[in-house]
């Protein structure tokens, strides 16, 4: 039987109450299609760019936050033996794991400091999920604001078997002076970074050929800024973007290679 590849956040789930208000918003922003797919539940939209389906569009469910957001997939290789060493690491359990139709099973689950994200357990295993592809449009990063870094790192680390590298930052002000890389194959998946006063929380960031021309065109569309373009060097320009709904968002353009 195939293993199941851990280590790595495989979906993206942009959880709202208004699906036509974020589909209107991200298609015209980022050229993101809908493709629907019927479920035992009714219709499931995904968010289809090019050949490719990347996240999808969802309802909130009873008991998680009612709020838009986006909803991080960390894949596992049990959904029930991870939500059990989340509640035993400090975590919490929003939704206990349940089955997608017959393609996965999926839980909601909160970290020990507060982020909610979800374990997927998928019903065949794929090597190449949740690999950053490199294409305007697609994911190309996920962070985690956190007020206790090592807290984190030891949790992610644990749950997800993430080896972990640490980049000293040169920070003279308030900014962070470390960021943690989670990995996994010698790849980077995620980062976690010190945010005071930031809820502790999930924010991927979407590839773009040019992040000024995004940032003026999200305004255009009703977005706001919570971060406005800058350039880090050995990245790239960034940007976090408030949508329409209320949800953060990253974007970046990243350094020529």
């Amino acid at each position: 039987m195939a293993t199941i590849p851990t280590g790595k956040f495989v979906w993206f789930e942009y959880v709202s109450k208004d699906d036509k208000k974020a589909q209107a918003f991200f298609g015209e922003l980022f050229q993101w299609k809908t493709k629907e797919v019927p479920m035992p539940q009714g219709s499931y939209r995904m968010i289809a760019l090019g050949n490719d389906t990347i996240g999808g569009y969802l309802q909130p469910l009873p008991g998680v936050p009612q709020h838009a957001h986006w909803l991080a997939h960390l894949q596992v290789a049990n959904a029930q033996d991870t939500a059990n060493q989340v509640k035993a690491l400090g975590g919490k359990v929003a939704k206990e794991p349940f089955k997608v139709d017959e393609v996965g099973t999926m839980a909601i689950v909160t970290d020990p400091l507060g982020a909610v994200f979800s374990l997927w357990q998928p019903a065949k295993p794929d090597a190449e999920s949740g690999d950053y592809k490199g294409v305007d449009g697609s994911w190309i990063w996920n962070e985690l604001y956190t007020e206790d870094p090592d807290k984190s790192v030891a949790f992610y680390k644990a749950i997800g078997g993430f080896e972990v590298e640490t980049m000293k930052l040169d920070s003279a002000g308030p900014g962070p002076d470390r960021y943690d890389i989670l990995k996994s194959d010698g790849k980077g998946r995620a980062g976690i970074m010190k945010m005071p006063g930031a809820p502790q929380m999930w924010m991927p960031y979407v590839k773009v050929a040019n992040t000024d021309a995004t940032v003026a065109k999200a305004k255009e569309l009703g977005a706001t800024l919570q971060m406005p373009a800058e350039t880090v060097p050995n990245v790239g320009r960034l940007a976090v973007l408030i949508d329409p709904l209320g949800a953060p968002l990253g974007i970046l353009q990243p350094s020529p290679m």
